[in-house]
């Protein structure tokens, strides 16, 4: 371990929190994992774990159990609501895989790359004070820990970040996203990543490996829309009609096992930290989920983290500052591109949406390879 007093304390436990500790524990820091929740679990549906992030798990040791318990493909589909396609997407020339997993198994592995004496549960997070050398946080259940510094990892409701920005709550932006995993015959099976969009609905068919597929679905509506007393019959209302497998999946998925999160952001800012306190993932840069960069931003960030802290290793804050720097133009680009596409992927006027079907059935193949080579080329 480097010669530092004190550790690093990460608030929260998820995959941000999770992987910041292990980056900077094979840096050589002494990085200590804080969770509110009484155990650590995570709950969810599928998650997509692109090259960006796959070759950072590679450096990690973790890739192996991470695409061994999920699903590795190499191709997607964009679809109409009959089923006809409307564009299709490879994604086979990569170094690293794409890998499509439970979120709470990717969750598990990345736990499981840990001693279990650094991941501190019933830890919930009040406030942190600083100090000339280091950081005093307390936690409820746990009381007062000092460290050399603080990295908020702990979600888009970060109670890090209210103390440290005190910039409000996030911004919903107009839709929320249902989530499922469904166990399927074989006439139902999926071995791609398909996305089929209707009139301000959508719904992402996700392999996750097992026997098992991940779904999700969006729909226009205002914030606190109230789904009624049946989640599942209304999703069938929505996508009933749709294409196979989307209402066998909705079918097959139990009732209380159907999550239902609003779509949040907010606007990128270039500062995430004060003196030896950062952000890490959602606490600092929430991102639609439209291309599925949320998880990867978060394994990208605790990469950039530790080469940081290795870089500036006499200068801690710098090192933060530094670290912040560099993540904002990247995320910023992610956050904003991710806003977009949600933005047209969710037109609902007739008008709109033959001018949508018209522009992915246009736009080569090229332009979209290059969007995406652009977001899995990154090295941290």
């Amino acid at each position: 371990m480097h010669a530092t007093s004190k550790p690093i304390i990460i608030v929260g436990g998820g995959i941000g929190g999770l992987s910041a500790a292990i980056a900077l524990r094979r840096a050589g820091y002494d990085a200590q994992v804080f969770e509110r929740a009484p155990e650590l679990r995570e709950v969810g549906a599928g998650i997509s774990i692109w090259p960006n992030a796959s070759r950072l798990l590679r450096r990690w040791a973790v890739l192996g159990e991470v695409a061994r318990r999920g699903f590795v493909f190499t191709r997607g589909e964009i679809r109409r609501p009959d089923g006809s396609i409307l564009q299709r997407m490879r994604f086979g020339a990569s170094d690293a895989p794409h890998v499509l997993i439970h979120r709470a198994e990717l969750h598990a592995a990345l736990a499981a790359a840990l001693p279990p004496w650094v991941i501190h549960t019933g830890a919930g997070f009040e406030r942190f004070d600083q100090t000339a050398d280091g950081v005093r946080a307390r936690f409820g259940g746990l009381g007062e820990v000092e460290g050399d510094a603080l990295i908020g990892a702990d979600g888009i409701r970060s109670a890090v970040r209210a103390q440290v920005l005190g910039d409000g709550p996030p911004v919903y932006r107009g839709y929320p996203v249902w989530r499922g995993v469904a166990r399927v015959e074989d006439g139902d099976a999926a071995d791609s990543l398909t996305e089929t969009i209707g009139a301000g609905l959508r719904f992402g068919v996700v392999p996750i490996g097992g026997g098992r597929v991940a779904w999700w679905a969006t729909a226009n509506e205002p914030e606190y829309a109230d789904d009624g007393p049946d989640r599942r019959a209304r999703l069938l209302r929505l996508f009933g009609a749709w294409h196979r497998p989307i209402p066998r999946l909705i079918e097959a998925t139990p009732e209380e096992e159907i999550l239902k999160n609003g779509t949040f952001d907010r606007p990128p800012v270039r500062g995430w930290g004060r003196g030896r306190v950062t952000l890490l993932g959602d606490a600092a840069h929430p991102t639609t989920p439209s291309f599925g960069q949320g998880g990867c931003m978060a394994i990208e960030d605790a990469a950039v983290l530790a080469a940081a802290l290795v870089a500036h290793a006499d200068h801690l804050p710098a090192a933060l500052r530094h670290f912040e720097r560099r993540r904002y133009r990247r995320t910023t680009w992610i956050t904003r591109q991710s806003l977009q596409y949600g933005r047209i992927a969710q037109w609902a006027n007739p008008l709109a949406v033959a001018a949508r079907e018209a522009l992915f059935r246009l736009t080569p193949a090229a332009a979209t390879d290059l969007t995406f080579r652009r977001m899995f080329a990154f090295e941290a």
